[in-house]
């Protein structure tokens, strides 16, 4: 390697070093590297507080503020589907963040019921109502996306349930054909609907924030933000617990 490739070689990787650092260093911003929920069922909730003579000495109570916070868990949701190609791309990604994430954070699934997913996630679904989810996710993803398989489709997902999962067929055949499964799909759509989730993968992070690909600028970016917003989180529940505890002495 000559002179000339040596310089080019250590300027390249300058700049690489120095693009990690601005990129772990960023101070991600609202509106551009993620988004403030405004929750759809807000206005109606608003509307139904009761007046000062319908609430009771009871309700005063139970409904004082100054709780301490500090101490909750901050939770991460996922909205993806089995359909979904980036969401299969995202999974090593949350598999690297789950190894390195603190107990004081939880991390859950909801699976996107739009009109051409709903079989996937009803295979979501009836694998969560089963508790078997862990033993299936990946092979489920791999299945769509590596062997091509219709995995939204009984046959298959009823093959890879009783053998992988070793669930008995009669047991797979009661919760596929359960009022449980439609009731969850819905409850998914609605959950979405308020939340104003239209794209997939979207992570949600204490019920507060979204960030999508686009948002982050990348799906690797994505767990960089989440990691930045529970950060934030966890600072701004410091000062309600140092007013609880003033508030007491007092």
């Amino acid at each position: 390697m000559n002179k000339r490739s040596i310089k080019l070689a250590l300027g390249l990787g300058t700049l690489v070093l120095m693009y990690t650092v601005l990129v772990s260093s960023e101070e991600f911003e609202a509106g551009k590297h993620y988004k403030i929920i405004e929750k759809q069922g807000d206005t109606e909730l608003d509307e139904e507080t009761p007046t000062t003579e319908e609430t009771s000495d009871e309700d005063t109570e139970s409904d004082t503020p100054d709780a301490d916070t500090s101490n909750e868990e901050i939770a991460v949701v996922e909205y993806f589907s089995y359909g979904c190609n980036h969401c299969y791309r995202l999974e090593p990604f949350i598999e690297t963040w789950l190894e390195t994430k603190g107990e004081d954070v939880s991390f859950s699934r909801v699976a996107v019921p739009r009109q051409d997913w709903i079989p996937y996630a009803r295979a979501f679904y009836i694998a969560e109502v089963l508790g078997i989810t862990e033993k299936v996710h990946s092979l489920i993803f791999r299945g769509v996306f590596v062997n091509k398989q219709p995995m939204g489709q009984k046959r298959p997902l009823k093959r890879m349930y009783t053998g992988v999962a070793e669930i008995e067929a009669e047991k797979f055949e009661e919760v596929w054909a359960s009022d449980e499964i439609p009731k969850l799909v819905q409850n998914a759509a609605i959950e979405m609907r308020d939340l104003g989730i239209t794209v997939s993968p979207t992570l949600v992070v204490d019920g507060t924030y979204s960030i999508t690909p686009e948002t982050a600028g990348d799906l690797a970016y994505m767990f960089d933000v989440v990691d930045f917003l529970v950060e934030k989180i966890k600072t701004e529940r410091v000062p309600e617990e140092s007013t609880a505890t003033n508030d007491s002495i007092e």
